[in-house]
């Protein structure tokens, strides 16, 4: 069994902690027949993996956004997607957990990223930019950090981009 992670310091490892611990006591003889004790740890391991999947979640829509304002030509949405690019990123940083870390892959979320951009250009009537890459071009520890850069990172991602300007 893994060390003991708290609830507050780590809650998805905590979670996925108390489950594995839960199914533990499944085999005991000696537990009323009324505790499912199966289903309470698969509702705490779900609980956690939602945390997971929220910080995925916020990730990809942060890069979609990323790709949207590196991809378009045009001021006005462009100035609302950088705002949800800051959003997107501060909600995953609350949320991410440093057991996340090896459940998170940073080149999958890229590409739904890339696709969920390429819908959300199309109503403005703008498709993807050639140069968006097709690896992306940041590591997780870079969009959770403190210091994050947002102008800087869309620069990066396409040269035309002065940092400073929004993309915009």
């Amino acid at each position: 069994m893994e060390e003991r992670v708290s609830y507050d310091e780590d809650f998805y490892a905590w979670s996925q902690h108390q489950a594995a611990v839960l199914r533990e006591l499944a085999a005991r003889r000696d537990l009323p027949n009324d505790l499912d004790v199966e289903h309470v740890a698969e509702e705490i391991e779900d609980v956690g993996n939602a945390e997971l999947n929220s910080v995925r979640s916020f990730l990809r829509n942060m890069l979609a956004h990323m790709i949207k304002v590196a991809s378009s030509s045009s001021a006005e949405p462009g100035n609302h997607w950088f705002e949800e690019i800051i959003r997107f990123r501060l909600d995953a940083v609350a949320r991410y957990s440093r057991s996340m870390r090896q459940n998170i892959d940073v080149q999958e979320i890229w590409e739904l990223a890339i696709q969920q951009a390429q819908a959300g250009l199309r109503p403005h009537g703008e498709q993807l930019a050639p140069h968006i890459p097709q690896r992306c071009p940041f590591g997780l520890d870079e969009l959770l950090a403190r210091a994050f850069d947002a102008d800087a990172a869309l620069a990066r991602l396409a040269p035309g981009i002065e940092p400073g300007s929004n993309g915009a």
